[in-house]
């Protein structure tokens, strides 16, 4: 199968996985993602034949960049000691004796192999405490811990199982060599990554102000630099390219901040191409994980050394001496610590250290570095048990996840302890956006001089959300009598039909308008019909290929058409003030009527001046999110979240 063939189909699976998480959030994307792959292994008997130079640079370099990129400096330099200890020391700590323990349970296995697996399974990964963190509602410490070190742990966890590998490949090992080449990789390639970043940054912020402004060209030039540092590093110096790229994106996050070479919207594309990829790289190495799990277990189980039972007992098992581990390092480190600082000992929390045990997940990285194993050795012949340290890795990936998503959340937390996702101090949703509206309405009421009737359609419109916030039912009364007033005007377009008052030219005009404010009405309402989107799609076509060239005697035809058409769903809505919540009926008659009112006293160019005051209403609710800010009533996020809407509604409106 050629390369954008298997391209295509794994971004395929990759979404199939979302929309099945869509419908069942209670399984993680991660493990839907693992399942298909099988499926499609097994099924199918689709495989990937990887090459380990490619895939470590296209799967590491951009994902420990963004690592680097999203470093939380601020928040997490309280704990970084325990972060510090947690990333390197305890990762060492893993690969050695968790690598003893493998080697004297596997027998088959050598040591340096032994060793590589313990020490690409330490790396924990960030995506995953994420997405853990608020189902399981973790300690706020925990989660900046976990967060902390799973930001820092893959550079050490892939450098010990890169001198792993390379002993078990080239046949020796030096522990005066590995000593010596560890300060130089590390250290080359830390200095690698500061220097070739600065000067990317140098050199973007000179074009930059040469007027060099492309917001494609500095994204890709963004995107571009973790691959470019890798390579230099790796090719070039033989140092260490996870380090490289690693402190290149620590030093891309600590000058981007200070630099004012880039524009807002800059920004804002480049969060969200990187978002773009990291959805796509994460998605695909579990993707990859599901189909080899299956090839991984048909090779072990032909080599008639391990049988199934046996495999997944080895895997089990390496997984609970993982957890163990890192258990009883959070235990004796939280104890020594206490004891340099206070002079006691204090109390052991067994809890605390089992939910940071349970939280230390393992995701992408482990499973890139696994399968960046290569196949043979310097000396011709297989690398030893790799089929059988892809499976178990792959089951120890899926095991950390069920257990953190299956057992973390029966587990009680301390309230005062959880991470607060919203602040009861602020507002909540409905309440600010009930004071932007309101705040809008003042706003273009003191201009409603010009255009009174549109300001008027604009208000009710605003008042109707209002309601909506207020009293969560009147929303599916509002879509009913909507839909009711469609069907009305649908009546009507064949009554003036049978009178002759529409011309054959006309009728797909005036459809086409009523078929776009009913497909509108329930994109709202978060339904579709695709009859309808049809239809509207075909009246599109018809309209942009018989377009009439008296535009003006046509827009003049067809204000008098929907004004009479407005005229009788008026009427006919009135009908419904029984049925429904009479506000809710008179709010939308009184919309039908300033539209008909809009369209007999100012009739030039509705649309446009419809435009130019629903901006005003934009900008109105933008200065409003600044004085909630200023007051302290939301926090800094929902402003940002807020503002960003605005801003893109605004350009909808603009461009259109």
């Amino acid at each position: 199968m050629e390369l954008i063939e298997i391209i295509l189909l794994l971004t395929i699976i990759l979404l199939s996985s979302n929309i099945i998480h869509h419908y069942v959030p209670v399984i993680p994307d991660s493990l839907i993602q693992v399942t298909l792959g099988c499926l499609l292994a097994v099924i199918f008997g689709f495989n990937i034949h990887l090459s380990s130079d490619w895939f470590l640079l296209l799967f590491i370099a951009p994902l420990l960049f963004n690592d680097g990129r999203r470093f939380p400096k601020d928040d997490l330099w309280e704990l970084r000691w325990p972060i510090f200890a947690n990333s390197i020391l305890l990762v060492f700590i893993t690969m050695i004796l968790g690598g003893l323990i493998i080697y004297k349970m596997i027998p088959s296995m050598p040591l340096p192999v032994a060793f590589a697996l313990a020490a690409i399974l330490s790396p924990t990964d960030p995506i995953a405490v994420e997405s853990i963190a608020k189902k399981a509602k973790l300690p706020k410490n925990i989660l900046h811990l976990v967060n902390g070190e799973s930001l820092i742990n893959d550079a050490s966890g892939l450098i010990g199982f890169k001198y792993a590998v390379a002993a078990t490949v080239y046949g020796s090992f030096s522990l005066k060599g590995a000593v010596t080449d560890f300060f130089y990789i590390s250290i080359v390639g830390g200095v690698i990554g500061i220097i070739t970043m600065l000067f990317i940054l140098f050199i973007r912020k000179f074009l930059y102000e040469k007027g060099l402004t492309n917001v494609p060209f500095n994204i890709v030039s963004q995107i571009a630099s973790p691959f470019l540092i890798y390579m230099l590093s790796e090719e070039v110096f033989h140092a260490s390219g996870v380090i490289a790229v690693v402190t290149a994106g620590i030093i891309y996050h600590l000058k981007a901040s200070k630099s004012n070479a880039s524009s807002a919207e800059l920004d804002i594309m480049s969060e969200h191409t990187w978002d773009v990829i990291i959805y796509l790289l994460n998605g695909i190495v579990f993707v990859i994980l599901g189909i080899e799990v299956p090839f991984a277990m048909g090779t072990v189980v032909k080599s008639m050394q391990f049988n199934t039972w046996l495999s997944i007992g080895y895997a089990i098992i390496t997984w609970l001496v993982l957890l163990i581990i890192r258990i009883a390092w959070i235990i004796i480190y939280e104890t020594f610590t206490t004891f340099i600082s206070e002079h006691r000992f204090a109390p052991i929390d067994i809890k605390t250290a089992v939910i940071a045990g349970l939280s230390g997940v393992r995701g992408a990285i482990t499973m890139a570095g696994v399968l960046s194993i290569p196949f043979v050795t310097n000396q011709g012949i297989p690398f030893p048990d790799r089929a059988l340290i892809l499976f178990i890795a792959s089951i120890v990936i899926i095991l950390s996840l069920l257990a953190a998503v299956i057992i973390l959340p029966l587990i009680p937390s301390d309230n005062n302890q959880v991470v607060e996702y919203n602040n009861n101090n602020y507002w909540n949703e409905g309440k600010t956006r009930i004071y932007m509206l309101n705040f809008a309405i003042d706003s273009i009421k003191k201009h409603s001089s010009e255009d009174k009737h549109i300001t008027n359609v604009i208000i009710d419109q605003y008042q109707m959300i209002i309601k909506q916030f207020s009293m969560t039912h009147i929303s599916k009364i509002e879509k009913d009598i909507r839909l009711a007033a469609i069907k009305y005007e649908k009546v009507a377009i064949k009554k003036l039909m049978a009178q002759g008052q529409i011309s054959k030219k006309m009728i797909n005009a005036v459809n086409y308008e009523i078929n776009h404010r009913e497909i509108k009405n329930l994109n709202q309402s978060n339904q579709s019909n695709a009859k309808l989107e049809l239809i509207s799609s075909y009246q599109t076509l018809k309209l942009w290929l018989f377009k009439q060239n008296n535009d003006e005697e046509i827009n003049k035809q067809m204000r008098k058409i929907l004004i009479k058409i407005n005229s009788y769903t008026i009427e006919n809505l009135k009908q419904l003030y029984n049925k429904y919540d009479e506000d809710v009926v008179e709010t939308i008659i009184d919309e039908y009527l300033n539209y008909n009112e809009a369209l007999k006293t100012s009739p030039i160019n509705y649309d446009a001046r419809y435009r130019k005051i629903r901006v005003r209403a934009l900008g109105a609710q933008r200065i409003a999110i600044q004085e909630l800010l200023n007051d302290e009533k939301i926090d800094w996020k929902t402003a940002s979240d807020l503002r960003q809407e605005i801003n893109y509604l605004e350009n909808l409106e603009l461009d259109s």
